[in-house]
């Protein structure tokens, strides 16, 4: 490969690198805005929809499905808590261990929440064909195989 390859290679990936991250603060910028408006926090939308879709999950659970650590998991079901989105019960058999449901009314915002999400993924990725979207979807788990084998020398 020839020096003026290499350095077209470099700027390419810093374009790209530059393009993906313009993109992810975009969606988060806007998804935040959207659920702003319904009272949620984008972190909680998360945490919603594993409890609605595994009612009785325990915080632990939930922090490892969504690769968020206990103690910052905790604090976010404790506000979820306090605005009535969830409960917390004890387990049946381990009194020491508590289970997380969704209330009715955490269920409907969750609802109306998953409609407008719905709405944003339409809008953002419905002009693509189910084949550019599954080479994005490849290439976007290579990417994340990519970061999470990155290791900064320091």
């Amino acid at each position: 490969m020839s020096k003026e390859q290499a350095q077209g290679l470099s700027e390419l990936a810093q374009t790209v690198f530059s393009g993906v991250t313009n993109a992810s603060r975009m969606q988060d910028k806007k998804l935040q805005q959207a659920l702003k408006k319904l009272g949620i926090h984008p972190a909680q939308y998360g945490c919603l929809a594993v409890i609605c879709a595994q009612e009785g999950i325990t915080l632990s659970q939930l922090a490892e499905r969504l690769q968020i650590e206990n103690s910052t998991m905790s604090v976010s079901v404790r506000r979820m808590e306090k605005a009535g989105r969830i409960q917390r019960r004890a387990d049946e058999t381990d009194s020491r261990v508590s289970r997380l449901f969704a209330t009715a009314y955490g269920r409907a915002q969750f609802e109306k929440s998953k409609k407008l999400i719905d709405a944003y993924v339409q809008q953002c990725f419905g002009a693509f064909s189910e084949k550019e979207l599954s080479t994005f979807e490849r290439l976007l788990r290579q990417l994340a195989a990519q970061m999470e084998g990155f290791a900064p020398a320091i």
